[in-house]
């Protein structure tokens, strides 16, 4: 879809389902409060889970039952269901709007030129020390690796 057709798609939702086990930040999720539409999100998934309890912002689901119980709920009751996409809208406005991220990496720059260093970084070797010629190289170190099924401990550890 074309970036208009999906943000129309999102407007005219009922809600927004995320089924991902594996989401670090969903954008669509993002992208859905910012259209005042709820979401239904898999409750196995810690950060859409997270997500979803900070804002209030929709519901989540475990099971296939809970699935469909919190889905009729959204499409039975649509003042909740809109109250919920304008929770997750203000969630949206509080934590990802552009001044808010730019004034968050600004104050992290300014603590970071303000403190002294924690620790005292060593020094990474520089490129010629890291291409240094006391390794055999990698053929022979491949060459030489133990093949076939591993028959006892030491054969594995060889």
């Amino acid at each position: 879809l074309s970036e208009q057709a999906k943000h129309d798609a999102l407007a005219g939702a009922a809600a927004l389902v995320m089924p991902s086990y594996f989401e670090s930040l969903s954008m669509v999720l993002l992208e859905s409060w910012a259209a005042s539409r709820p979401v239904l999100v898999n409750g196995k998934c810690d950060v859409l889970l997270g997500q979803c309890l900070r804002s209030r912002g929709g519901l989540y689901y475990d099971d296939a039952a809970e699935f469909c119980g919190a889905l009729d709920l959204l499409l039975a009751q649509p003042e909740m269901a809109d109250a919920l996409g304008r929770n997750g809208r203000t969630f949206c406005e509080e934590r990802y709007a552009w001044p808010v991220v730019e004034a968050q990496y600004m104050d992290m720059f300014e603590r970071l030129d303000r403190e002294p260093a924690a620790t005292r970084r060593i020094p990474s070797p520089g490129w010629l020390a890291r291409r240094s010629r006391t390794r055999r190289p990698a053929r022979d170190v491949v060459a030489s690796a133990t093949t076939g099924p591993v028959v006892n401990e030491e054969d594995a550890l060889r």
